[in-house]
């Protein structure tokens, strides 16, 4: 699609003149006397202080907006039709299902932003002279996220098509179903991002980084990713056998025998019982563990980084301050398990029995009687089970919760900063003193 400017395209507006615009675009939201749609077609909003402003529905093709300050604007349904807004300050504003067509956001901050089902493909924007000749047409008209900082944005269902995503900082982003084909993603950082269902077909992935990444369902059909690093990524089998990936560093779980795993338990109890006098640590990391019955195991303290866990049956398990960072825990049983201390950041656990489970502190540890929090930071709970769970004290930064049965959980003075709830069920849970600045999908009195 391609939109007309004129050949001097750019007029700047005054700070006063800005605040009237937004003025009178918030009384045309509300339906009040005086308002008028904010209608900024190729001007310049360059440095503007423009923090939370509506500008919902806007329309806002050819828009200049170099290093504009629009931390938790609205930006909804909006058009930026070939916008350049690079440098700008977006961190938390909503761009959900806005035209970003071409739109320019080389290096700026999208940190927690929703751009949720926005449209990111090509655009072309034409010059007219004077005489409304055609007098050029941009030669780039690729959308430009390269080198931007949106660190747990959330571009599910965004379609990409042909952008230049270079050096782009997606860690802990939700990509659900994000259709990325052809686009340019080298060096890009896609650590503990959700890319369930995502499709890269003819993108370039070389140097991209993929630890902790979910890629179920992904769709690789002709993607040049030679050089990316998917070693601790999350992939299913049909992804991790296709072509494309043939040269990729992809996970490699070690496989653990039954006799095998009988005699870690075995030294790891000893090791516990004799306060490390004797026996030997459980280093399990990176182990295929899903074929095991885990339920009721003592693994307080061991290493479970990278761990296959995935339908494991751990009920009941004592978990206290393990290290089970990265890994994946989709489906499996942890009822009633020992949790406390334990760090698990970017772990998955989507569709997982947390029931009971106990996430919270462990109390008075060593001579100094220090507390151990336990550590779920941008962990993934979505669909999982965590019914009266006592999560108090928790660190959850960045967690998704998303349709997550939290009925009776315990989440005080937990920390729950940009966690997100959409859809979940929270019935009788308590939030007292719980840090949540950022939540998504929390009532008002939580």
């Amino acid at each position: 699609m391609a939109v007309e400017t004129p050949a001097h395209p750019f007029i700047r507006l005054t700070p006063e003149e800005i605040a009237r615009v937004v003025e009178e675009h918030a009384r045309y939201l509300t339906l009040k006397p005086g308002g008028r749609r904010a209608l900024l077609t190729h001007r310049d909003l360059s440095d503007a202080r423009l923090q939370g402003a509506n500008l919902a529905e806007a329309e806002l093709t050819g828009l200049r907006a170099h290093r504009a300050l629009l931390r938790r604007a609205s930006l909804r349904d909006s058009v930026l039709f070939c916008a350049d807004l690079r440098f700008a300050i977006l961190d938390h504003a909503d761009l959900t299902r806005a035209d970003l067509r071409g739109a320019c956001f080389r290096g700026a901050e999208l940190n927690n932003a929703i751009l949720a089902e926005a449209d990111m493909r090509d655009a072309a924007l034409l010059r007219l002279d004077g005489r409304r000749e055609l007098a050029d047409s941009l030669a780039d008209t690729r959308t430009d996220l390269s080198s931007a900082q949106a660190e747990g944005a959330d571009f599910s269902h965004v379609r990409f098509g042909n952008a230049n995503v270079m050096r782009a900082n997606f860690r802990d982003a939700r990509m659900r179903a994000a259709d990325l084909r052809g686009a340019d993603l080298r060096n890009a950082d896609f650590t503990g991002a959700v890319l369930v269902a995502a499709n890269f077909s003819g993108a370039m992935l070389g140097g991209a980084t993929f630890e902790g990444a979910v890629l179920t369902g992904a769709d690789f059909r002709g993607a040049n990713a030679k050089g990316a690093d998917m070693s601790a990524a999350i992939l299913d089998e049909k992804a991790a056998q296709a072509f494309e990936l043939k040269d990729v560093a992809k996970p490699q779980h070690r496989p653990v025998a039954p006799s095998e795993i009988e005699q870690v338990l075995r030294d790891h109890a000893l090791w516990l019982d004799s306060g490390g006098r004797e026996g030997k640590r459980a280093e399990l990391a990176k182990a295929d563990l899903s074929p095991h019955n885990l339920r009721g195991a003592k693994l307080a303290l061991a290493n479970l980084q990278g761990a296959n866990l995935r339908g494991a049956d751990l009920a009941c398990a004592s978990l206290s301050c393990c290290d089970g960072s990265l890994g994946d825990l989709r489906g499996a049983n942890l009822a009633g398990a020992d949790l406390r201390g334990a760090s698990f950041r970017r772990a998955h656990f989507e569709g997982a029995d947390l029931t009971e489970a106990n996430l919270g502190p462990l109390r008075d540890v060593g001579e100094v009687e220090t507390d151990i929090t336990a550590n779920f930071d941008h962990a993934g709970f979505a669909g999982a089970r965590l019914a009266n769970a006592n999560l108090r004290y928790a660190h959850l930064a960045g967690a998704d919760f998303s349709g997550a049965d939290l009925s009776g959980a315990r989440l005080q003075q937990a920390k729950l900063n940009e966690a997100i709830f959409t859809g979940a069920k929270l019935a009788q849970a308590q939030f007292d003193g719980a840090k949540t600045a950022g939540c998504r999908g929390l009532p008002a009195a939580a």
